[in-house]
């Protein structure tokens, strides 16, 4: 996985009145939690940003104060017409502890039913995954090349060695559908 370096600010005041002022100030109020940690500190919203609105996943190395922390962001919550990070919480954990957190999920290869005018249908863009940080993978690959007209693949069908999918087994990942072309097609051939 990809690592992010943060810089935050410890905060002793906490309550409603001042998260205001300090969002009014471009700052976000976050608490980081987990491994025996439990603080309370703000960062930049610009900074933030760029672990936020990304396609991937991010080991967040926290610099609150010259202190270093490994997280994960866990929680974001957002301004609903401005789109802004109204609060964030981070989950710190060590190196040999397991964590979950969600993968995007990249389709791999040419199926044989796309070929033939079958459309692809993604049903899973992310899944939960369950490893130590430093097996974790930035996405999950999947390889659709063997698949034909009407076949999927599910939860359930994805193996790995050091890591594991928690997403329930039957969940489906993708799927190729026939289109009215391809089923004219083999009506025509029956």
């Amino acid at each position: 996985m990809r690592s992010f370096d943060l810089k935050g600010t410890e905060r002793k005041e906490i309550g409603s009145k001042y998260a205001k002022q300090l969002r009014k100030e471009g700052q976000v109020p976050c608490i980081v939690y987990g491994n025996n940690n439990q603080i309370n500190f703000t960062v930049s919203q610009k900074e933030l940003k760029g672990a936020v609105v990304t396609p991937h996943v991010y080991i967040v190395n926290l610099n609150i104060d010259g202190k270093v922390i490994k997280t994960i962001i866990k929680d974001l919550q957002f301004h609903p017409v401005t789109e802004d990070v109204l609060h964030a919480d981070f989950y710190a954990f060590a190196d040999e502890q397991a964590i979950s957190v969600k993968l995007p999920v990249n389709l791999v290869g040419l199926a044989p039913g796309v070929k033939v005018g079958g459309k692809m249908k993604q049903s899973a863009r992310k899944v939960t995954v369950k490893g130590k940080a430093a097996d974790l993978p930035e996405k999950i690959d999947v390889d659709v090349s063997s698949l034909e007209l009407e076949q999927s693949i599910k939860v359930a069908d994805l193996k790995f060695d050091n890591f594991q999918i928690t997403d329930p087994q039957d969940a489906l990942i993708c799927r190729i559908l026939a289109t009215r072309a391809t089923a004219a097609a083999n009506a025509d051939k029956k």
